[in-house]
């Protein structure tokens, strides 16, 4: 656009032409001066002229009104002129007045309204549903079933469990009591009746060798002796017969428990193949009891195992004893009937020989109760207690058959009775012997026995303690089986249907009713400025008005979302509605302003009236004084948000500034605020 820019040098116009962006009738605004001088000149001009004209029209005094005429047209067109020029001279602007309120910075971001709490229950695909209890939009309290998983194998699988529970007390209270006690009191009894008979065999000792210092009383008491010698040997063979009988029954026993032992595996073995088949058809539903059944198997296997031990046991016994203890019979019915005659032949005898014929059946009687005492042992005890009673029975034989040539040499005088006594005192020193033998045997049994009952006693607590486990585990799932709210709220979400398997991520979801929260993925650069407990403004998409809410939660990690094409790190932040109403729903969209810097008494300016000045870099604002002059004012800023800043020193509340500064103004130019009417 072409417009002239004139300049005063001297009282001198010069007119130079150039090319510039400004309007034809907008004169730069500082060379205002220079053309008020310029108009009192042309008026000055006009003067003179119309001086010169008026001399010429008064000439003739008709031209006195056409003179008047041009006069008042120069005047007014000079008027007009001033005017426009004045005009011509302000600027155009937009003008706004400082003043103090809330300024505040955000952090603007959109999220998802969710529930403060939330109770989400994701049934098992292979779980059948039998029963549902509530329907979306429900209200429910903590704890209350909502639906329930079918839970009759678990139902079955504790029964059966229950059963194996009471069954292995009460073989546990059997061991630990009747057995162990009755195990306990035997071996305890063997090793009284061991000491009985030292006792005995020490005390017939000490007899015999007082008797040795008075053989004509022992040869008085021969016949005495014989008939006690009969008595012990008749009693010493039943107890012989019994021990052979004992054997023959723990045989059978040993048979009939390997027996049941076989049964009870082949029975394991069976239910093992049956949950088998189960779980290769279902391996989650069915792994307890397919655990549970090789337990069982394996139990059971063991249980043979020990029987088949116990019965080579028992065999053994039965092979090592046996002919001992038939022998022992054999030799229990000769002692009887050499005890017979013996007796027979005392009475008929002499009185000494009488005495010393008893004496010796004395000593076979004590050799006898311990062979009987050794021989009742061996029955439980095993192969060294029949090893024990074995020895004992070849001494009774011994015993025996020196009672026989005892009461054979008694016939043969005074010297032959008294080394019969001599005879028979070595040979109750010699059953003093073998009872001690037999009562430290019968010891060491009784220890073995104990540390054999606790062992089997402690493997039964384990096997108690594994049922235990078992049980609580069953009814653990049992209880799983009633799925419940784990809040109080509403139902907001149920996915199944009683007597259906669910699908995958089928959910029954509870929201709870008492707060709402906004989930936030906010920017790492965003999340650095914000604390909890900062206040928010929220509005929700679609609904009129305005939500307050305060910051409740921020993540404590940032992260990239796999999905998203924005790849910056974003940190979970939430923030609590504190004014919900009716109108609020789960899963809206709503925005949220979280306010990150406030302050409530700011003197405030828009964002583009405040300049930097390129020299010094500081900030100035185009003020506005009451006659609408400008004035270049510089301040200092405080807090910038996206439309307005803080003005901490240099503008006062309520003065007027230059809001929009395209082109400069110059100190002292008048302007008028574009939003005025012409």
């Amino acid at each position: 656009m072409y417009s002239q820019k004139r300049k005063y040098q001297n009282g001198i116009v010069c007119v130079d032409n150039m090319f510039t962006d400004t309007s034809v009738d907008m004169v730069k605004l500082r060379y205002r001066n220079d053309g008020i001088n310029w108009i009192i000149r042309k008026l000055l001009e006009g003067v003179f002229f119309m001086g010169k004209l008026k001399a010429i029209i008064f000439k003739s005094k008709k031209s006195i009104i056409v003179t008047a005429v041009l006069l008042l047209t120069v005047l007014a067109g000079g008027g007009t002129a001033y005017w426009w020029y004045q005009n011509a001279q302000v600027q155009e602007v937009s003008l706004q007045t400082a003043w103090k309120g809330q300024l505040a910075k955000y952090v603007p971001i959109t999220g998802d309204i969710e529930a403060s709490s939330r109770s989400s229950l994701y049934p098992s695909p292979t779980a059948k549903i039998v029963e549902v209890l509530a329907v979306e939009g429900q209200a429910v309290k903590k704890g209350e079933v909502l639906a329930r998983i079918d839970s009759t194998e678990y139902r079955t699988q504790l029964d059966k469990q229950t059963i194996n529970l009471a069954n292995a007390e009460a073989t546990l209270a059997y061991l630990s009591g009747s057995s162990a006690e009755m195990d306990k009191s035997s071996s305890q009894n063997a090793v009284s009746q061991a000491q009985i008979a030292l006792e005995s065999a020490q005390s017939n000792a000490a007899a015999l060798a007082d008797k040795l210092n008075n053989v004509e009383i022992a040869n008085a008491n021969a016949v005495g002796q014989a008939e006690l010698t009969l008595e012990n040997a008749k009693a010493h063979y039943w107890i012989a017969k019994k021990n052979l009988d004992d054997l023959e029954n723990a045989m059978y026993e040993a048979e009939c428990s390997l027996e049941t032992a076989k049964a009870a595996y082949a029975s394991a073995k069976l239910n093992l193949d049956i949950v088998k088949a189960l779980y290769d058809a279902d391996p989650i539903l069915y792994a307890v009891d397919y655990q549970l059944a090789q337990q069982a198997v394996n139990i059971a296997e063991t249980a043979v195992w020990n029987a088949e031990l116990a019965l080579d046991s028992a065999e053994m016994s039965y092979k090592a004893g046996y002919d001992a203890a038939k022998l022992a019979v054999i030799d229990a019915e000769t002692a009887v009937h050499s005890a017979e005659i013996t007796l027979s032949n005392a009475k008929n005898a002499a009185d000494a020989e009488y005495a010393a014929a008893e004496k010796a059946v004395s000593d076979s009687e004590t050799a006898v109760r311990n062979a009987e005492i050794a021989l009742s042992n061996a029955e439980s005890a095993g192969a060294l207690e029949y090893a024990a009673a074995e020895k004992a029975v070849s001494d009774s034989e011994a015993a025996v058959r020196n009672a026989e040539i005892t009461l054979s040499n008694a016939r043969s005088g005074a010297a032959v009775k008294y080394e019969a006594a001599v005879k028979a005192i070595s040979d109750g020193e010699k059953a003093v012997r073998s009872a001690g033998i037999a009562l430290s045997n019968l010891q060491t049994t009784a220890s073995f026995s104990s540390a054999t009952t606790e062992e089997r006693i402690s493997n039964q607590a384990d096997q108690i303690a594994l049922l235990k486990t078992d049980i609580v585990y069953l009814n653990k799932k049992i209880e799983e089986c009633d799925l419940k709210a784990n809040v109080d709220g509403v139902v907001t979400k149920m996915d199944v249907v009683a007597n259906e398997y669910p699908q995958i991520g089928d959910a029954i979801i509870v929201d709870g009713a008492t707060e709402y929260v906004i989930s936030l993925a906010v920017s790492q650069y965003d999340s650095v400025n914000m604390r909890v407990g900062q206040k928010a403004n929220v509005k929700v998409k679609g609904l009129i008005g305005e939500y307050k809410g305060i910051v409740s939660e921020i993540g404590q990690s940032a992260e990239k979302s796999a999905t998203s094409a924005d790849q910056d790190a974003k940190v979970a932040v939430k923030v609590t509605i504190t004014d919900p109403d009716e109108n609020i729903k789960v899963g809206y969209e709503a925005d949220a302003e979280i306010i990150t810097i406030e302050r409530l008494d700011a003197l405030r300016v828009n964002y583009e009236a405040v300049q930097i000045e390129a020299e010094s870099g500081k900030a100035y604002v185009y003020v506005v004084d009451s006659s609408n002059r400008v004035e270049k004012r510089y301040i200092e800023t405080g807090l910038e948000t996206e439309y307005d800043i803080e003005i901490l020193d240099g503008l006062v509340e309520g003065e007027r500034y230059v809001a929009d500064p395209d082109k400069e103004p110059v100190a002292g130019v008048k302007v008028r605020d574009s939003g005025d009417a012409d």
